[in-house]
């Protein structure tokens, strides 16, 4: 045998069988075999493939290996005297392999021959070979200094030569090049840790290294459909930066490698998320000390912290809810102990650490919705959160709800790569569920979707249902749910289970009982007005109608295109589509228009509007119109009045505490509330820290000395009885 040309299969079946085709209809002179190795994770080909091709050598592989053990893999099969490595997404013009293997024959210099490639015109690409890449090609060629400086770039990627003419070159094209089975081996094939991208720049750097020439040859010509293959493949950006990294790291060093990484991750999308993360925590912060909320609730968890700190003893529990035999989690407590201990109890780290939560979350939108639906979306997104009245509110409270959004990020993400097959993402759901549910009992809710699509997958069986019954992943999953919820369910122990069994028989009597007794516990006037009031504050803070245009809007387009798509849960506009419809449902059929419920709709609602955006911008007839309104909602939310404080600000509560201190003279006091919500048991709690971070906290034995403190009217009155 003189030749086998091994190609590796992913994905591309149509195109795998046009370059087969193509193959023999060349009609090469050489004795030839062609060996196929098949990387598809779903092996659906053979069949066909030998059916078509009674000739083909088919190698399956036991998993994606990746483009270079693929086709160290077909190698091994291969009993030719020179080796054609071929991508599947090309066609071989006449001629090419003969004069691809006589000009290796003639030249026993040359270590690789290469094909010139072609576009569908029969015109050579621009760029095809390079020199050899070191970290002063990286910086000009792979960063944005190329198009800064286009030189440098262009002399790399060797621009400017004559394509009817041969060219040695440092670097051969990894789409198709020959070489002789005995070089192969003595460099010993492809490096497998390149999975792909990079490794015919590597390869080719140790033929070089051993004295060879690499050409590539005006004579021999295939078609290539760029991306053809890659572009089946999700992560292909990632396995790029990894693979680049590999390589920089292999010839440079390591401390070279993380340099020229760093450099190179730099590009328009990471300046531009820098600048939105910045201006995130700018806007969160600014005047933090002067107008942060601390209305009593706060306070309740702020004395819990600090009781944590000063005595040892860990809550279980958190705060009451709406009705008192439920408790909030204790996860918030445990993170404001953190900054309070950090900041020497000072009342404003609480507001720092929902600001770091906000820019955290800012960043999460970008990223992961970057790798759910495209890079545009998570700059849309990412955007559309920063500059959210509502958002900036929430992250300028230091209260319970507000790492909501982080952890509920954390959530639809992981169901989302659950159900696209990796299965090491379920422990994830179930630790940011748990989470969530420590923070706030109303991100129940969000066990619906999760119930939704495990049923689906329980009917359809699919393999993502499949591989949850498996002992590890159930072990792990056990403890990623049980960690955070422990100090809940230690609680329960001694408590009679209310925040765990009674709470979910509760969940379930509710409604059954609201629709046997026909009650109309939801008045649809007020959720309607909240929802209303809400959604202006979340997406387009000028003006409520607009808001509702856009968010009715975003839902058409977005449920039109779930419904092409027939509802396929995997698809990830269909997994938003049913966040998004058992969010605004739960919270509606509550009946309970509480602000501490906004932060579970976050997300959904602005990925919708995001995708809605991008829809706009894609089509060349709405592009400047999907842009207009993206900058319209940037500026009329910047414009827009934020309401960035509850009631009263913090300096107004500061000032309230002096004149308390000043009302006891150093005496041991009473502190009471009077006047409107002063029957909550928390109404006085903000106050009571701040007394106590002054150096004057009142006493709870009674004292000769009264100090009572309203709220009404917009005004704090603090009089001594």
């Amino acid at each position: 045998m003189d030749l086998s040309i091994i190609i590796i299969n992913y994905k591309v079946k149509e195109k795998l069988f046009a370059c087969i085709e193509s193959i023999y209809s060349s009609k090469p002179k050489v004795k030839f075999e062609v060996i196929v190795v098949d990387n598809d994770e779903i092996k659906s080909l053979e069949k066909d493939l030998l059916i078509k091709f009674p000739k083909i050598i088919y190698v399956k592989s036991p998993k994606n290996l990746g483009f270079g053990a693929g086709n160290n893999l077909g190698a091994k099969s291969a009993t030719g005297e020179y080796l054609f490595f071929l991508n599947p997404d090309t066609k071989v013009s006449d001629g090419t392999i003969d004069n691809l293997s006589n000009f290796l024959n003639k030249n026993k210099g040359v270590g690789i021959a290469a094909p010139l490639l072609i576009d569908e015109k029969g015109s050579p690409f621009k760029r095809q070979g390079s020199q050899r890449l070191d970290m002063f090609n990286g910086f000009f060629s792979l960063s944005f200094l190329g198009k800064i400086f286009p030189g440098p770039a262009k002399d790399f990627y060797l621009e400017n030569w004559n394509k009817k003419t041969n060219k040695e070159v440092d670097v051969a094209p990894g789409t198709g090049f020959m070489i002789t089975k005995e070089l192969f081996r003595e460099i010993g094939g492809f490096d497998e840790k390149f999975f792909l991208y990079f490794e015919e720049n590597d390869i080719c750097n140790r033929v070089k290294d051993l004295g060879y020439k690499i050409y590539i040859l005006s004579g021999a010509k295939i078609y290539h459909e760029v991306g053809a293959s890659t572009s089946q493949y999700p992560a292909a950006e990632n396995e790029f930066k990894k693979s680049r990294f590999l390589y920089f790291k292999k010839y440079c060093g390591l401390p070279s490698s993380l340099i020229i990484e760093f450099f190179l991750r730099i590009n328009r999308y990471v300046l531009l998320i820098v600048l939105i993360l910045v201006l995130t925590f700018l806007f969160r912060i600014y005047n933090l000390s002067q107008s942060m909320s601390f209305i009593g609730d706060e306070g309740w968890f702020y004395l819990s912290a600090r009781d944590m700190l000063l005595t040892g003893k860990i809550p279980l529990v958190g705060i009451t809810s709406s009705h008192t035999w439920l408790h909030q989690g204790p996860l918030w407590t445990y993170l404001l102990a953190i900054v309070l201990y950090i900041s020497k109890f000072n009342p404003i780290s609480g507001g720092y650490l929902t600001a770091l939560f906000g820019v955290l979350t800012t960043f999460l939108i970008y990223k992961l919705g970057t790798n759910m639906f495209s890079r545009k979306v998570g700059i849309v997104a990412s955007t559309l959160y920063f500059c959210s009245p509502l958002v900036l509110l929430s992250d300028r409270i230091p209260f319970h709800p507000a790492p909501i959004p982080f952890f509920g990020i954390l959530y639809l993400y992981a169901i989302y790569k659950w159900i696209n097959g990796n299965i090491k993402y379920f422990p994830v759901i179930l630790f940011s569920l748990a989470v969530l549910y420590n923070l706030e009992l109303a991100t129940f809710i969000l066990v619906f979707p999760l119930i939704m699509i495990g049923l689906y997958g329980l009917f359809k069986k699919t393999l993502w249902i499949k591989k949850v019954i498996d002992k590890k992943i159930i072990l792990f999953s056990f403890i990623s749910f049980l960690i955070p919820l422990l100090p809940v369910i230690v609680y329960d122990v001694s408590n009679g289970f209310h925040q765990t069994i009674i709470f979910l028989l509760w969940i379930v009597y509710k409604p059954i009982s609201g629709l046997i007794k026909h009650s109309a516990s939801i008045d649809f006037k007020i959720m309607i007005d909240y929802f209303g009031f809400n959604l202006q504050r979340l997406i387009f803070g000028v003006n409520e109608g607009i808001a509702l245009v856009i968010f009715v809007v975003s839902l058409i387009i977005i449920l039109s295109a779930v419904l092409k798509k027939n509802f396929r849960v995997f698809d990830s506009k269909t997994l938003l589509f049913i966040f998004v419809f058992f969010s605004y449902a739960g919270i509606f059929i509550s009946g309970t228009p509480s602000g501490a419920y906004l932060p579970i709709i976050f997300i959904p609602t602005i990925y919708l509007i995001a995708l809605a955006t991008e829809f706009l911008i894609n089509q060349k007839s709405t592009k400047y119109l999907g842009i207009l309104i993206l900058v319209i909602i940037l500026c009329g939310n910047i414009y827009a009045d934020r309401e960035i404080v509850f009631g009263h600000e913090f300096q107004d509560r500061l000032k309230a505490t002096e004149k308390i201190i000043g009302l006891a003279q150093g005496g041991k006091y009473n502190l009471i509330g009077k006047g409107p919500n002063s029957q909550f048991e928390s109404f006085t709690m903000n106050y009571e820290y701040l007394l106590w971070w002054k150096g004057s906290p009142p006493s709870h034995i009674p004292e000769r000395t009264i100090i009572i403190v309203r709220e009404e009217n917009g005004m704090i009155l603090v009089t001594k009885e």
